[in-house]
């Protein structure tokens, strides 16, 4: 594999990664709110009926990945389209995505654009999982441990429950693969909708130091991205 689509195919990962973190659940509640487990379930429910949505990424510290930032959208069809930073040597690469059905097109800083079956660059897993049901964000807002309601807090503007739980390793590696251990995340849910807002995810450092953080929001819940394949 070139290092094009090699590029492209931790950039795949990374967005499911991305939304991944998004989950969680299970376990009682303490604090300001229902309990933690009850909202998680309430929103993998919200979750299920999700037909669209953009999210971002940003680490900060120095987490044990290679991404350092997304900005997608993405369709529960699993078309998507965005860009997203990685490292590669140190060296920090930008590369611009668009996959639609089972192909696809990828473009870095120069030269145009390029496509491949997604089968060649996503490797393991289908990107469409992201939004399926059965598979992707709502699996892991089910398979969180220990979710715990840690009170109300303003977030993009609106009221929210924040929401400590364990990611489970188990969810984490079918679609990041490498994860090595549970995750401990902070969850912010709305209180009027339930929808997922933000995500904040402690990743280990890859020097052993202080871990790092992931934090992961979400917005446009529902609206329809016009999302079609590049001109050549």
């Amino acid at each position: 594999m070139s290092s094009s689509r090699a590029r492209l195919t931790g950039l795949l990962t990374v967005v499911l990664a991305i939304v991944l973190t998004a989950g969680c659940s299970g376990g009682g509640g303490k604090g300001d709110g229902p309990p933690g487990g009850q909202l998680l379930q309430q929103a993998a429910n919200v979750l299920r009926g999700v037909t669209s949505l953009s999210f971002t990424l940003r680490t900060s510290g120095d987490p044990d990945i290679t991404v350092k930032s997304v900005d997608a959208k993405l369709l529960k069809n699993g078309n998507s389209q965005g860009s997203v930073q990685v490292t590669e040597l140190g060296m920090p690469i930008q590369l611009d995505f668009v996959v639609i059905g089972k192909t696809a097109h990828f473009k870095g800083l120069t030269g145009g654009w390029q496509q491949e079956p997604l089968s060649k660059v996503a490797g393991i897993y289908d990107p469409s999982a992201i939004l399926d049901p059965d598979r992707g964000l709502v699996q892991l807002l089910l398979t969180a441990k220990n979710a715990e309601t840690k009170g109300k807090e303003k977030e993009a503007g609106q009221e929210c429950y924040r929401v400590h739980a364990m990611l489970a390793r188990a969810a984490l590696s079918r679609l990041v693969p490498g994860m090595s251990a549970d995750a401990p995340a902070d969850i912010w849910v709305s209180v009027a909708d339930k929808h997922v807002l933000k995500s904040e995810v402690e990743v280990p450092s890859k020097n052993g130091g202080k871990p790092g953080k992931v934090t992961i929001t979400f917005a446009d819940f529902g609206k329809p991205f016009p999302i079609t394949a590049p001109a050549k």
